[in-house]
């Protein structure tokens, strides 16, 4: 359903920056596009290795050449398999991993997988993130950038409790505490021309998703958050995809011609 309506063309890299979801999308991509040949997880940033119950093969190394040497090899061995692979650097801690530098998949063979998802930085499991200079690391060559947030930030006050890295970096995005994140609040921030798709190629298809739409009494402020997002005048948007990743619910709202 999700490989679907993101249609993403075969073999293209895509970022997935913002918060509200963003692993939970990757893993989800992960299971749908598999069954077509093998599919590459990575993150520009450290990251969390899958749980075992992911059924995703964790490939690490500090060595980024033999990294790639390895990624190929498993994927020529098992071209016909529906693996499921996450390149990472070393690992920091038991539960911590270095993510892969941007460049790194420049000299990779497109062909050798169906997809090859990044995420390209952490919200700490918030739906609304203001991001620091640094940030996103996203990785280069990328056809699709994926911004995402989550729904169930509407309606709530802005504060250290709703959006991450509030206290450092709300002024200078000129938000005031207290005020109710409204979908024209949200879609400011997720959109802000300073936010998560700062400094976005040329040519690279922004698609933002809505996740958190659990239900259909959710759909109508998914759809007013959809409108806001599409109407942002910072980046340019053609579609915007909301729904549910827990609940598998998946659907398009397009510009109006």
């Amino acid at each position: 359903m999700f490989a679907e309506i993101f249609a993403f063309r075969d073999h293209s890299l895509v970022n997935f920056v913002g918060g509200g979801g963003k692993t939970a999308l990757i893993h989800r991509l992960l299971d749908e596009y598999s069954p077509r040949g093998p599919v590459l997880a990575s993150a520009t940033t450290r990251a969390h290795p899958p749980a075992t119950r992911e059924g995703i093969t964790l490939v690490s190394s500090g060595n980024p050449a033999l990294l790639k040497r390895a990624l190929e090899a498993i994927s020529r061995k098992c071209a016909e398999s529906s693996i499921k692979i996450m390149a990472s650097g070393c690992f920091m801690s038991s539960n911590l991993v270095r993510g892969v530098p941007p460049d790194f998949f420049e000299d990779i063979g497109r062909g050798l997988f169906q997809v090859f998802l990044n995420e390209a930085d952490g919200a700490a499991g918030f739906s609304l993130k203001l991001p620091r200079e640094n940030e996103p690391v996203p990785a280069e060559g990328a056809e699709y950038l994926v911004p995402v947030i989550g729904l169930d930030c509407i309606g709530r006050e802005l504060g250290s409790d709703t959006v991450l890295r509030w206290r450092e970096l709300s002024e200078s995005f000129s938000l005031r505490k207290g005020d109710l994140i409204t979908p024209e609040i949200a879609a400011g921030i997720l959109m802000h021309p300073r936010g998560v798709c700062k400094n976005l190629c040329p040519g690279t298809t922004v698609i933002p998703f809505i996740n958190k739409a659990d239900s259909e009494a959710q759909d109508s402020a998914a759809l007013k958050l959809a409108g806001a997002i599409l109407n942002n005048g910072a980046f340019p948007v053609d579609r915007v995809i909301y729904g549910s990743v827990l609940n598998g619910r998946a659907y398009s709202v397009s510009r109006e011609k």
